[in-house]
């Protein structure tokens, strides 16, 4: 139950350390509601929301991508995921997405919640689908995405249980379409 009398950090002043259309870095000074002060509360936002979809086959089968990382320097297992560019609505980001990571086109879309996966620091919003394969095709971003597998319900869960992935995007997006979409 929320309280309206709960009083949230207040910022101050904005000091911008760097600024794009992809990411920006702030250094806040804020005002705790004790009154103590953090003369250098970094946080990351991001211009665009995002959108992360989990696609479904007949078989009871979970579409994932080996997707190219630089940042970490390795292949790593995702769903397909990206932003939402200007004027687009997050649900054709998410079609977008599909057809550009796994060339699949997607049918059943259901939007089951948006979510901070990282608010302590960043206000980046994701959206997340879940929805069923109606064609599929050959993957269109080769510069990010290396190949795709359908696995098996019990092998996503292998993977997500083993640590196979390490990306919290597309850990929450499985764990979460498992219990509300499947």
């Amino acid at each position: 139950m929320e309280n309206e009398n709960i009083q949230l950090p207040e910022r101050l002043e904005r000091t911008t350390i760097y600024e794009s259309d992809y990411v920006c870095l702030y250094a806040d000074k804020v005002r705790l509601p004790s009154g103590a002060i953090i003369d250098k509360y970094h946080q990351i936002h991001y211009p665009h929301d995002a959108v992360v979809v989990v696609i479904y086959n007949d078989k009871d089968e979970i579409l994932m991508i080996r997707e190219k990382r630089y940042t970490v320097g390795r292949l790593e297992w995702e769903v397909p995921a990206g932003r939402v560019e200007d004027g687009e609505e997050p649900e054709e980001a998410a079609r977008r997405e599909a057809m550009e990571e796994t060339g699949c086109t997607i049918k059943d879309l259901k939007f089951l919640c948006s979510y901070n996966s990282a608010n302590g620091m960043s206000d980046h919003l994701l959206h997340l689908y879940a929805a069923k394969v109606d064609s599929e095709s050959t993957i269109q971003d080769v510069d990010e995405v290396a190949y795709k597998v359908w696995m098996p319900i019990p092998e996503v869960k292998e993977l997500l249980r083993t640590n196979g992935t390490k990306d919290g995007v597309s850990m929450m997006a499985i764990l979460y379409a498992l219990e509300f979409y499947h």
